[in-house]
């Protein structure tokens, strides 16, 4: 096989487990169906949603929930798998909760066998449960597809890698799946063992990088380029410790470096990002690759001026695949051509110009921060005399801060999803912070163009939410840093 080949036929997103394993996070039956929903219309026709561990009685609810959904949507049930233990009783289970798939999953190392079962399960003890918990899955009870997780996989020598997949693909396994469970692989000899895999078993292999060391993104190309034809993601990359690869980033790099053909609908990723930030409480960091804030802010002057002649000069990420701009910063650092930019013609003189541009850098200066469009506007109008009202779309923007009381009994972490859930339907993500005193919460907003709008919101979130006691909204007239 050439090494830079690839043949992806599966995209499998575990948002809804992976995901859910990070610190703090926990997804209601609701949102799970929301989250399902998307990612359905997000992955296309190569994607499988991994909905949950329906053998724990407290996640079972979960996938009934979005089983339920899809019926009722007529989306293929085939998309979706229940993720289980190597127990006849758990495959059981999910196939009572009617998903179109299964995962077992059983680490067959020497250390996890000992860690997790206390050496009470041989190898060879547990070579059988693999084989007979697939068997029952596919044989006896007819699953579409079923998978197995050799968990831990990263730690077994090939020879028993091999081993344990061909009692997998023996008992008919569709997939064998290999997890870099603690995230310690590095992409050549990651690449390499799974060449070595896929030269040995009939069976389809998948690749679950985790991103301990920063490298579940080269470690899933490094797979799926020898021999893997299916790869593993979360939203944001979320899941235990630093979580696995990123859904958009993965799928952006596959199509723009190696000519893949995703599936992937880009336009709905910005959408459904948004949406499991809000409801996992997870906010997307400001560096992250794409949908990160900063990843499309030019803040340096001279990557400003290369950037408006040509976009190339710093960019390789095509905006308009997410339905997103670029933006600049205006500041200390801006260049005058910034300026000109939004002018496009009009004719001011020069030293009029330069005196403009320098009081945007003294005020950012002096201030801390960058300023916001709607200042850049008015100083603009009223210094140069002109109308920018075709150039620049920015009303009064303004931050604000709502104080929140509630009762004592309050469910708070409920409370806090409805809130954040709220303001992203009038699409504002917002920082809820546990506060002493007073008040109980106070909400962060930035870059309301319409104040009126918060006395909408906080009267809908009041009468969604009884605990709440009492509101008070104050607008941010400045920032200093």
């Amino acid at each position: 096989m050439g090494e830079n080949r690839i043949v992806l036929n599966r995209i499998l997103d575990t948002t809804l487990r992976e995901g859910e394993q990070a610190p703090s996070v926990y997804f209601r039956p609701d949102e799970k169906c929301t989250i399902a929903e998307m990612l359905y219309q997000v992955l296309g026709r190569k994607g499988l949603i991994e909905v949950g561990q329906p053998y724990s009685p407290k996640y079972r609810e979960g996938v009934e929930a979005v089983v339920k959904y899809f019926k009722e949507k007529g989306y293929e049930l085939g998309k979706l798998l229940a993720h289980c233990r190597t127990l006849k009783e758990d495959v059981e289970i999910a196939h009572q909760c009617e998903t179109g798939g299964i995962v077992v999953f059983m680490a067959p190392s020497d250390k996890h066998l000992q860690a997790k079962f206390g050496g009470k399960i041989s190898y060879e003890r547990a070579l059988q449960m693999i084989g007979e918990s697939i068997e029952f899955a596919k044989r006896d009870l007819g699953f579409q597809m079923v998978q197995y997780t050799l968990e831990d996989a990263t730690s077994v020598p090939i020879e028993k890698l091999i081993e344990v997949s061909r009692v997998a693909e023996e008992a008919g396994v569709d997939v064998v799946r290999i997890p870099d469970t603690k995230g310690q692989a590095e992409p050549k000899s990651f690449g390499e063992t799974i060449r070595e895999l896929t030269s040995n078993v009939k069976a389809a292999v998948d690749v679950h990088c985790h991103n301990d060391r920063g490298l579940s993104i080269a470690n899933s190309i490094a797979g799926l380029q020898n021999g893997a034809t299916g790869v593993h993601v979360t939203v944001m990359g979320i899941g235990e410790r630093c979580g696995i690869a990123d859904l958009a980033t993965l799928a952006d790099d596959l199509e723009s470096f190696y000519g893949v053909e995703t599936g992937v609908n880009f336009k709905r990723i910005p959408r459904l990002y948004r949406y499991v930030a809000a409801a996992s409480g997870v906010v997307i960091p400001p560096t992250f690759p794409i949908l990160g804030k900063f990843a499309r802010i030019h803040k340096a002057g001279i990557h400003q001026k290369a950037v408006l002649k040509d976009p190339s000069t710093y960019e390789t990420i095509d905006w308009t695949r997410y339905g997103l701009e670029r933006e600049f910063e205006f500041g200390a650092m801006q260049t005058g051509d910034l300026v000109d930019h939004l002018l496009r013609g009009v004719e001011v003189p020069d030293e009029v110009k330069k005196s403009v541009i320098e009081e945007i850098r003294e005020i950012s200066i002096t201030k801390g921060r960058p300023l916001k469009r709607a200042e850049v506007k008015r100083l603009i109008e009223k210094r140069m005399g002109v109308s920018l009202a075709d150039r620049i779309t920015a009303g009064e923007e303004v931050d604000a801060l709502i104080f929140l009381k509630v009762k004592p009994a309050c469910d708070e972490l409920t409370l806090i999803k409805n809130i954040r859930q709220r303001f992203l339907k009038y699409g504002f993500p917002v920082v809820i912070r546990d506060i002493a005193g007073g008040w109980d919460f106070v909400i962060d907003v930035r870059n309301v163009t319409n104040p009126a709008i918060l006395d909408k919101i906080t009267g809908e979130i009041r009468k969604e939410n009884s605990d709440i006691i009492e509101t008070s909204t104050s607008l941010v007239f400045d920032e200093y840093k």
